[in-house]
């Protein structure tokens, strides 16, 4: 018996834009659709993301909403309640379009991330109508596609460490389907991208092994009395290249540098005696790009990065004396 053959995928980009956090209590408000593409086999061909598109501003479904994620896309709510789309109707006219651009093939959405907005579409999508023509899991997460094919933990998807590349050069407005069309041109890039393959052991973290005053060996490098060290390899740490002293301490941009790098933890030495500071704009500035942060005396954080290193993408500053 012949094997059934897959039918093509059609990747439809999707964006929401909501009043709250989940759909029943609070209203998706507007949403954009944009056709990225199409996987035939292995084979996917990129189309223009202006070419096919859906948009609708919806009449919200409640009195709820939290007036925070209503500032985001900058709807005027007042203006949805008299004249925003039925959901029934949108729902239907979605269903019409989806089936109409993905004819022989079967529909894919796809989000950054897709949880929030699949969330929406599909609760949508069932209560004004019960029928989702993306079935109920047909949908993929561009976080997950990148982290798989780059190798790296999904907390390390961000579009902050991705390579300039695969990014879109249109901007993230908040206006669903502006964001929709970015994100397939992501989308898109995402699925023609070849990571390149690193040679083994190429971007591990050096290891440290030995520390005393005034003193650091780490694997590969020149012994030193402080350094930088990241996948890939390090350098000694000069504190007049981003003026760093003991007080204020340690700056946000000795560790950009770590970002760029797509690391999933970074370990901050304080010092043997703990006299250098670390200022609190470094740690917020590594916290909001979902990096991992430690802060230790130079003896303690030596251990927690050489721990690490066994299995992460792991960076560090580490001084060796006072």
């Amino acid at each position: 018996m012949a094997a059934r053959t897959a039918r093509p995928s059609l990747y439809i980009s999707v964006d929401i834009e909501a009043d709250g956090p989940i759909p029943g209590p609070y209203s998706m408000i507007s949403f954009g659709a944009s056709v990225a593409g199409r996987q035939d086999g292995s084979s996917y061909t990129a189309a223009d993301p202006e070419q096919l598109t859906f948009y609708r501003e919806l009449r919200p479904i409640s009195e709820e909403f939290v007036p925070e994620a209503l500032a985001v896309s900058g709807l005027d709510r007042d203006r949805l309640v008299r004249e925003g789309t039925d959901p029934a109707v949108a729902m239907t006219e979605f269903r019409a379009w989806v089936r109409e651009v993905s004819a022989g093939a079967q529909p894919v959405m796809c989000g950054y991330p897709a949880s929030f907005d699949w969330t929406f579409l599909y609760w949508y999508l069932i209560r004004f109508g019960a029928d989702s023509p993306f079935g109920h899991s047909g949908c993929l997460d561009m976080k997950t596609l990148y982290a798989t094919k780059a190798r790296v933990p999904l907390r390390a998807a961000v579009k902050g460490r991705m390579p300039r590349a695969l990014l879109s050069r249109r901007r993230h407005t908040h206006h669903a389907l502006d964001d929709a069309i970015e994100q397939a041109e992501l989308m898109s890039n995402l699925m023609l991208w070849t990571p390149p393959v690193p040679e083994p052991d190429a971007e591990r973290s050096p290891r440290i092994t030995h520390l005393s005053w005034g003193r650091i060996e780490a694997e590969g490098l020149a012994p030193g009395k402080d350094f930088r060290l990241y996948p890939g390899g390090g350098r000694p740490w000069d504190w007049f290249e981003h003026g760093t002293r003991h007080e204020p301490g340690v700056q946000p941009q000795e560790v950009r540098e770590f970002l760029d790098l797509g690391v999933t933890a970074v370990v901050l030495s304080q010092g043997m005696d703990q006299r250098l500071g670390i200022a609190r704009q470094t740690v917020e500035v590594l916290r909001a790009a979902g990096v991992e942060v430690h802060v230790a005396e130079t003896t303690a954080a030596v251990e927690v990065y050489n721990r690490l290193a066994a299995t992460e993408r792991v960076a560090g500053l580490f001084h060796s004396t006072c």
